[in-house]
């Protein structure tokens, strides 16, 4: 029987009546004195997995300033934060009483949207990167139709960082585990 990750080995009989604790797990040999190997991932997974993070969040931001952007449109106010989307500027936008709800509807699909990315993007899966950058580039060309090119240029390099998280999301997933003493 094999032995779980921080438990020690059972004993094993060795015939002779004498109880035994010789059993390799994943190449790392228990011999009754090292009760404390475990298996940790390596730090190059673990730089991966902190990128894929740092990328990841991102959709959190590009949400939580959009929210905040609606917000102020709301209540009257006269700016915004350049990291929004432009979907949720042209619906806020939008004054006719009947057209607003659907401009409320479009902007919390468009945040659920980006909340899920982040959510998935964080869990290594390509496919909510994937999903997350093509809308934003999309968003991108509605910030280039209007003319806001401070807006615009941050949704390059908000691209551009998603992207570095994107790129590492094969070595987060490696399995590569180091044997450690703790």
């Amino acid at each position: 029987m094999a032995p779980t990750l921080g438990h020690a080995p059972t004993k094993e009989s060795n015939g002779l009546g004498t109880a035994t604790t010789a059993s390799r797990t994943s190449g790392v040999a228990y011999d009754g004195q090292n009760a404390g190997v475990q298996q940790q991932r390596s730090v190059q997974s673990l730089t991966a997995a902190a990128a894929v993070k740092r990328g990841g969040n991102w959709f959190y931001w590009i949400a939580g300033l959009s929210v905040v952007n609606t917000i102020v449109a709301i209540t009257g106010g006269n700016f915004h934060f350049v990291l929004g989307l432009g979907i949720t500027e042209i619906t806020d936008a939008i004054h006719n009483p009947e057209a607003r709800l659907v401009g409320y509807f479009i902007d919390l699909l468009a945040l659920g949207f980006f909340l899920m990315c982040g959510y998935y993007a964080g869990k290594f899966h390509k496919w909510a990167f994937i999903m997350g950058m093509a809308f934003y580039f999309f968003d991108a060309g509605i910030t280039l139709m209007a003319q806001d090119w401070l807006s615009f240029a941050f949704h390059i390099y908000a691209l551009i960082c998603i992207w570095r998280g994107f790129s590492h999301v094969n070595a987060a997933r490696e399995i590569g585990q180091v044997a450690v003493l703790s």
